[in-house]
């Protein structure tokens, strides 16, 4: 999984070739699984697309599935890794990363939110 996105794959996201790219890694790999095949079974599939951009998707598609089957649906985080034929180790990685990020976007929020405070308190 990447460390961190620079501000540049955000830029390559919004590139339409490559938002198109992007959503046809995620249906191929989503139809992979739901025909049985194991997460690493599926994205073979993707071996086309530049590197960088493979990594981007394989992190999100984990992140959109734990947020969607362990965060909203409940189910734990070692049926998903069993499912997916994936060391939990890694699943669990992704959740923390997705904890962090979510953690970095409320502080983030928070300080937006005291400044425009601090700023409003001023003009009156």
């Amino acid at each position: 999984m990447p460390e961190s996105r620079s501000h540049h794959d955000l830029d390559d996201y919004t590139n339409k070739a490559t938002s198109k790219i992007y959503d046809k890694a995620v249906k191929t790999i989503r139809r992979e699984i739901a025909r049985g095949k194991t997460f690493n079974e599926a994205i073979v599939a993707l071996t086309t697309i530049n590197a960088a951009l493979r990594s981007i998707i394989i992190d999100d598609f984990l992140k959109n599935l734990i947020v969607d089957q362990h965060f909203n649906k409940g189910r734990g985080l070692d049926d998903l890794a069993l499912i997916l034929d994936l060391p939990y180790e890694r699943m669990e990685m992704c959740r923390d990363k997705i904890i962090e990020e979510l953690a970095l976007y409320h502080t983030s929020y928070d300080e937006d939110d005291e400044y425009m405070s601090e700023q409003s308190d001023m003009t009156h």
